[in-house]
Formats: C-alpha cells, sequence, structure tokens
C-alpha cells in the first residue's frame, strides 16, 4: 500500500513539474503577467521549492499586492 502512495506522490511531483516549465515558457512571452507569476510561484509551493517560491513572491509584489499577499499565505502554510 505504502509504494502506491508513493508511486502517485512520484506522479504528482512530476506533473507539478511539468506545469512549472509550461508556466515558464508562458512567461518568456508574458514576463509581468501577475496571474502567471502567482501560478509559478503556487507550483514552487507545491514541488517544494520554497526559494524559488520566494523569488517569484518578490516580482510579484511590484505587479499585484493582493496575489503577492496570498502567494505569501501559501509559501508559510508549508
Amino acid at each position: 500500500m505504502f509504494g502506491r502512495k508513493g508511486t502517485f506522490s512520484k506522479m504528482a511531483e512530476n506533473l507539478v513539474e511539468k506545469y512549472a516549465q509550461e508556466l515558464e515558457e508562458e512567461l518568456k512571452q508574458r514576463p509581468n503577467d501577475p496571474e502567471l507569476l502567482f501560478k509559478r510561484g503556487i507550483a514552487y509551493v507545491r514541488a517544494g521549492k520554497i526559494d524559488k517560491a520566494r523569488e517569484v513572491y518578490k516580482k510579484l509584489k511590484n505587479l499585484d499586492k493582493e496575489k503577492a499577499n496570498e502567494l505569501l499565505d501559501r509559501i508559510y502554510e508549508v
């Protein structure tokens, strides 16, 4: 039973990584899009990459304070 949980955890981790990569490509076209940045920050949080999520927060707080605060809340839930 534990093996399956590990497998599903790994699958979810891979999906989050793929999603983060897709967001990165979109951000090349629209680097200051608050919605894309927020989604990227959330993806980093879910992948356990808190330092990268904080970097996104720093950029996002200059573009959309409400979304930045929501991301910060998610960062500190971890």
